[in-house]
């Protein structure tokens, strides 16, 4: 029987032990930074297209972290309790009143390539 010198497989497997809080550890402040530019660019679009019937609107576009013990999660929209929050609604997706805005769509639109390659590099990174 011939003896197999498992060394560089002790190593490995102690890598992937390591990988999922290395991954957490890296993912953490880029799903933070990509949130809070998602809510920068949807309150920037809000103050263009919400006119003067809206100028609190924007301020109510807000980033938040959720709380989760398996996840890296952030909730980003109008927050209600603030004033013209519960309006996110009829800004986005309009009413009978005015049309559809889509700001946050546009937002997301537009941040989410930027969140994607970033996490794709961290994967990489990992590998």
């Amino acid at each position: 029987m011939a003896d197999i010198d498992a060394t560089e497989l002790y190593s490995l497997i102690g890598v992937f032990e390591n990988a999922k809080q290395d991954a957490a550890r890296r993912t953490y402040p880029v799903v933070k930074e990509h949130a809070q530019a998602l809510r920068d660019q949807w309150r920037d679009n809000a103050r263009q297209s919400a006119g003067r019937h809206g100028r609190h609107y924007p301020r109510a576009i807000t980033a938040e972290q959720m709380a989760s013990s398996a996840d890296i999660e952030w909730e980003v929209g109008p927050e209600s309790r603030l004033p013209q929050g519960g309006m996110g609604r009829g800004f986005e997706f309009g009413s009978v009143n005015q049309p559809p805005h889509l700001d946050g769509m546009q937002a997301a639109n537009a941040q989410e390539p930027k969140l994607l390659k970033a996490l794709d590099d961290i994967a990489r990174g990992l590998l």
